[in-house]
């Protein structure tokens, strides 16, 4: 068992004569709620049905324990805990509980689990999404596979399919917005890009 890897390009914008590589792991699949049960029931003693209450049981009491500001440590798996965000001002006076928003969640790797994926093997991808100089016609390419299953891509998101960095992502995703292929609704932060119908094999009606 091993993980996989492809080379891209690393950008040199002092030089851009200059050319240099790196690795980046490749994501091969993703493992939901139902395959992660399945899996668990095959090595354990436990039925599907027990597996799945459990987990459900876990995310209601995780919720509630994160929103009551408490730090969750799973062992082998690691810590969560909430940040916050609040508008910057002058007077700290100004800051009141109902300003204060949730932000996300922190999460902090167990050093067993870190232990344990220290010793990942890597192979090179023979089937990669992207080249190190992925063109236009290739990113759309893979939003068109992408959207066969997903409603909406985040930069995050492109950036690992595509090995792009976060700016050129981000540069890619705005770029599509203008020419009408994908809709970025909300806010201007907000990471969610979704699919103009007729573009990326979503239809009209």
């Amino acid at each position: 068992m091993a993980a996989l890897y492809d080379l891209f390009r690393t950008p040199q914008p002092k030089d851009k004569t200059k050319v240099r590589y790196h690795a980046r792991s490749v994501v091969t699949g993703k493992v939901d709620t139902q395959d992660l049960v399945r899996i668990i029931a095959q090595r354990s003693a436990f039925k599907e049905g027990v597996v799945t209450g459990v987990l459900v049981s876990l995310e209601d009491v995780l919720s509630e324990l994160l929103a009551d500001g408490k730090s969750v440590q799973l062992d082998g798996v690691g810590a969560f805990r909430i940040s916050a965000k609040s508008p910057s001002v002058r007077d700290r006076h100004d800051i009141r509980s109902e300003s204060i928003e949730f932000k996300g969640i922190v999460y902090k790797a167990d050093k067993k689990l870190l232990r344990k994926l220290s010793a990942t093997k890597f192979l090179r991808t023979k089937d990669s999404h992207c080249s190190e100089d992925i063109s236009e016609i290739e990113i759309d390419g893979v939003l068109t596979e992408y959207f066969k299953e997903h409603d909406y891509i985040t930069t995050k998101e492109l950036e690992q399919l595509c090995g792009l960095s976060n700016a050129t992502a981000l540069r890619r995703l705005k770029d599509r917005v203008k020419e009408g292929k994908l809709t970025h609704p909300g806010h201007l932060r907000a990471p969610f890009y979704f699919p103009v119908p007729g573009n990326y094999g979503v239809s009209r009606g």
